[in-house]
């Protein structure tokens, strides 16, 4: 499969998400089985103003690629202006996000608020393919809400601005995260395009990553919460897809070992101020199967530094 210029293995992606898909998690996920990784949403303003913290969040590597950089915005300059920093940071693909049901970023009249202007969307995206050389892609929602599907509409004019693929979160910007998703949402956008469609949306498990590929005839299916504490499913998924076999469940000190490289990550990424208040949800993601997790949960608490971390995670983990 390839977008634009860029081959992706097979159809297993990471999906963008705001506060998790920083770089040392992007490259868990990358070495346990993920094609593609994105990063997590980035204001184009902040983007183009080259603001120190915007930068940072854009931090890539080579080892990452493919790897994509998230931008948002409803500025066609200032769009251009940030995916030209996406592709100087080292990006293989630039997305624009026209999903995120935020409510400060609707407010503004960005993200999943341009759902109810498709030929907005198709300056944006123009304005960006025009400034880079690298592709552009989206990330979109069925629509505004359960009464209004634009979805296919925003597609076949993306495609038509230059989009290089789109991804379909299968529930409207209304909807947020509650309730199922609609599968059938992502199939009508497939119908309506030429490009490479992904999905996403109800992937927890390797066996839905399937039937999702298989209900919709997406071309790759991003996997979001469903990997939160549980990287292994990119591996899972990717042996199913590729007619491997079932590939089992991490052991414990597995799902040790995948942590502590993960919170060590943050605390080089971030520092130690920041990554002790990342902390408890991160390592909350990947102890929720113990049988002590409250302890863990209240321990974690306490810790101060990734000493303490490591031997936090030596009593609860080990055996």
């Amino acid at each position: 499969m390839r977008i634009g210029s860029i081959a992706v293995a097979h159809p297993i992606i990471l999906a963008p998400m705001e506060e998790h898909t920083n770089f040392p998690f992007r490259m868990v996920c990358k070495q346990l089985g993920a094609s593609l990784v994105c990063g997590e949403r980035v204001d184009a303003s902040d983007v183009a103003k080259r603001d120190r913290r915007a930068v940072k969040l854009l931090y890539t590597v080579p080892t990452e690629k493919p790897s994509v950089g998230q931008i948002s915005g409803n500025d066609p300059l200032i769009i251009a202006e940030a995916a030209k920093v996406v592709a100087e940071q080292g990006f293989s693909i630039v997305d624009l996000n026209f999903e995120c049901p935020i409510r400060r970023l609707i407010g503004r009249g960005e993200g999943g608020a341009l759902m109810s202007d498709p030929p907005a969307i198709a300056r944006l995206i123009e304005a960006a393919v025009r400034a880079v050389d690298i592709p552009v892609t989206l990330k979109i929602r069925s629509g505004p809400d359960g009464e209004h599907e634009t979805a296919p509409e925003v597609a076949r004019l993306a495609e038509s601005a230059g989009a290089a693929a789109v991804d379909v979160h299968a529930r409207s910007v209304a909807q947020s995260y509650v309730g199922g998703p609609d599968w059938s949402v992502v199939a009508r956008v497939k119908q309506a395009v030429r490009i490479p469609v992904f999905g996403s949306g109800g992937v927890r498990e390797a066996i839905d990553a399937i039937r999702f590929l298989k209900d919709t005839g997406a071309d790759g299916v991003a996997i979001g919460r469903g990997c939160l504490g549980n990287p292994w499913i990119f591996q899972q998924a990717r042996s199913l897809v590729t007619g491997g076999a079932v590939v089992a469940p991490p052991n414990t000190a597995e799902r040790a070992r995948v942590l502590l490289q993960l919170v060590a990550g943050e605390f080089d990424f971030y520092g130690n101020h920041l990554a002790l208040k990342r902390l408890p949800r991160v390592a909350c993601y990947f102890a929720k199967f113990l049988p002590d997790f409250n302890t863990f949960r209240d321990a974690v608490q306490q810790v101060k530094n990734l000493n303490d971390f490591k031997r936090l995670v030596r009593q609860h983990f080990v055996r």
